[in-house]
C-alpha cells in the first residue's frame, strides 16, 4: 500500500485513483496550525487536544469507534468526532475497525491508518470513512507464516504456490467471508522485495493484515529498532494495531526488538510502549470477545525454553479473555497451552525450510492454517500443506528409517499439529493395540536426509531439521506385523487416518 500523503491535493488524487477498489477510505484533510481547517471540519477543538477528526459512513457519523496514535486511545462521539492529545513521537493515527464495518483495503491490504507528524502548537485533522456492513456471525481466517522471499528463485516458488492457495480458498471455503494474516518475515532482509510480496499476496483477493518479523528490518541500522522498521511502516503502516471481525478482537504486536548489524541480532521482546497501548486498547473490549493475537516470534514454546522475555506481562493483560495467539518464526508446527484461557499456535511456514522442497524443518509440508470462526469461538482449525490434500496430517516411517539408533527398530509416527489434547489410536493388523500418549523428541527422517549437514540442501544450506521435534511417536511392532494404522483425532472433531504396510 502506498504511503498516504498528508496534503489535500495529493490525497484527492490518491482517492480518485483507488476509489474503485477501496472498501472504505481515509480523508486526510487539513494538516496545519490550530485554526487551519477547523471551520470546514465543524469540530470545536477542546483545550489541549492536537489530533481530531471525524469518522463517517457517507454522511452518517459513526459513534464509539476507537482511534489511537499508538500511545493512547479515544472514541468517537455521537457526531463521529474523536479528539486526543497525540504523543509527540506518534507516527500514525489508526482506527480499530468496528465489527460492523468492512475492512478498508487498497489492493487487498488494509488501510486503517494515516501518517502524522506532531508539531508544537499544531492541530492535526484526520478524518476516516468506513462502510457499515453488519457483524459477521461466521468467517474464516487464513494464517500464513514466513513467506520470506529474498531472491528471484524464492519469488518463482511463491508465484507457483499462490495459485494453489487461491484454488483452495475458492473451491473449499469460499462460502464464507475470508480474511488473512501474515505472521512476519514477509521478506528475507531484502526490503525492496516488499513490492514483490505485495504483488503476490494481493492475488489472494482477501484483506490480509501484516505482522513484522525479524527479517523485515533494515539490517544496516544498528541499535535503533524504530529506524530499522522504516521500510515496513512505509509499506504496511504501524507495527502494532487492532481491528474487529465478528465477535473477535484482533491484535497485532511487534515482538522483535531489533539490534541489527552484520549478525542481524534481535531479542524477542514486546516494548513497554506496546504493552501500555494494549492496556488502553483492551479497555474498549468486553470479556466475552475472543482475542486473536498475531505476533512473529512465539511468546512461548511447548518444545523448548525459548520465549519472549516479558511474556508474563503480556499474559497478565490478557487475563479474563479467551485468547488464541498465532505466531511463526520457527518454520515448524507446535501448539502451546499457556493457561486455561490462552493457547498459542505456532505455524509451519509458507516457504517451508527456506524454500527447499516441500518440507518444513519438522517434516510438515510447507503450508498455511485455516481457522473456522463462529461467534466468539474457534470451531475448527487445521494446517494444510500447500501441495497436499487437507487430510495430509501425518507421516509414518518404517523400521530402520529413524534418525536415532534407539528408534530404528520400530515405527516412527509424525503428526504435524499434534498437541497433548489429541487422541492417537494405533491398530496393528486391524486390531486396536494402544493409545499413543508418550511423544518423543526426534528429527524427522525426511528432513534429516534432505537438510542435515553443512553441504545441503542446495538452495540455502543453512536449513537444518528441527532437533527437538516433539510431535513424534515411537511404536515397536510385533514380529508378525504386516500393517499399522494410526487414527489421530484433534479436539475439533477431525480424525485423520494413515496406514503403513510392511515391505518384504
Amino acid at each position: 500500500m502506498r504511503k498516504l500523503f498528508l496534503n489535500f491535493t495529493n490525497f484527492f488524487i490518491f482517492t480518485l485513483l483507488l476509489s474503485v477498489n477501496i472498501a472504505c477510505s481515509s480523508d486526510d484533510t487539513n494538516e496545519g496550525g490550530s485554526g487551519n481547517g477547523n471551520e470546514d471540519s465543524g469540530i470545536s477543538v477542546k483545550p489541549g487536544m492536537n489530533l481530531v477528526g471525524k469518522i463517517m459512513d457517507g454522511t452518517t457519523p459513526l459513534q464509539g469507534v476507537v482511534v489511537s496514535d499508538g500511545y493512547t486511545t479515544a472514541t468517537t462521539d455521537d457526531e463521529g468526532i474523536y479528539q486526543m492529545k497525540a504523543n509527540s513521537k506518534a507516527e500514525f493515527v489508526f482506527v480499530s475497525v468496528p465489527a460492523d464495518c468492512e475492512i478498508p483495503v487498497s489492493n487487498n491490504f488494509p488501510v486503517i491508518y494515516q501518517t502524522i507528524t506532531v508539531k508544537p502548537n499544531d492541530v492535526l485533522y484526520k478524518n476516516f470513512s468506513l462502510k457499515k456492513s453488519g457483524v459477521k456471525s461466521q468467517f474464516r481466517l487464513l494464517a500464513v507464516a514466513d513467506i520470506q522471499i529474498g531472491d528471484k528463485t524464492d519469488i518463482t516458488y511463491l508465484e507457483t504456490d499462490i495459485p494453489k492457495i487461491i484454488s483452495y480458498l475458492k473451491e473449499d471455503i469460499d462460502s464464507q467471508p475470508i480474511y488473512g494474516i501474515s505472521l512476519g518475515d514477509l521478506v528475507w532482509d531484502n526490503l525492496p522485495y516488499y513490492s514483490n510480496y505485495k504483488e503476490q499476496v494481493s492475488r489472494l483477493n482477501i484483506p490480509t493484515f501484516s505482522v513484522i518479523g525479524n527479517h523485515d528490518h533494515d539490517m544496516n541500522v544498528k541499535d535503533n529498532d524504530e529506524a530499522a522498521d522504516a521500510a515496513f511502516k512505509e509499506n504496511f503502516g504501524p507495527t502494532y494495531y487492532s481491528y474487529n471481525i465478528g465477535q473477535c478482537h484482533f491484535v497485532v504486536l511487534d515482538d522483535v526488538l531489533y539490534e541489527g548489524g552484520a549478525d542481524k541480532s534481535y531479542t524477542g521482546t514486546i516494548t513497554d510502549r506496546q504493552l501500555a497501548w494494549l492496556k488502553e486498547d483492551l479497555k474498549h473490549i468486553s470479556k466475552d470477545k475472543l482475542i486473536i493475537l498475531g505476533v512473529h516470534i512465539p511468546t512461548k514454546r511447548r518444545n523448548s525454553n525459548s520465549q519472549v522475555t516479558n511474556n508474563a506481562a503480556l499474559y497478565k493483560l490478557l487475563e479474563g479473555y479467551q485468547v488464541r495467539i498465532l505466531s511463526g518464526h520457527s518454520h515448524n508446527n507446535y501448539t502451546t497451552t499457556i493457561s486455561e484461557n490462552i493457547e498459542e499456535n505456532s505455524l509451519g511456514s509458507i516457504m517451508g525450510a527456506y524454500w527447499n522442497g516441500d518440507l518444513c524443518n519438522d517434516g510438515s509440508a510447507r503450508g498455511f492454517a485455516i481457522y473456522e470462526i463462529e461467534g466468539n469461538q474457534i470451531k475448527n482449525w487445521y494446517y494444510k500443506g500447500t501441495h497436499h490434500e487437507r487430510d495430509y496430517q501425518m507421516y509414518l516411517y518404517s523400521p530402520g528409517e529413524a534418525v536415532s539408533d534407539k528408534y530404528k527398530s520400530g515405527i516412527i509416527v509424525n503428526i504435524f499439529t499434534w498437541h497433548t489434547n489429541w487422541s492417537v489410536k494405533l491398530y496393528e493388523n486391524g486390531i486396536y493395540k494402544q493409545n499413543l500418549t508418550q511423544n518423543i523428541k526426534e528429527m524427522d527422517p525426511r528432513a534429516y536426509n534432505t537438510m542435515y549437514g553443512s553441504d545441503k540442501p542446495s538452495h540455502r544450506p543453512s536449513a537444518e531439521p528441527e532437533k527437538n521435534c516433539d510431535h513424534m511417536f515411537f511404536y515397536q511392532p510385533t514380529s508378525s506385523w504386516s500393517e499399522v494404522k494410526i487414527e489421530a483425532s484433534d479436539p475439533y472433531g477431525n480424525t485423520y487416518v494413515k496406514t503403513i504396510t510392511k515391505t518384504e
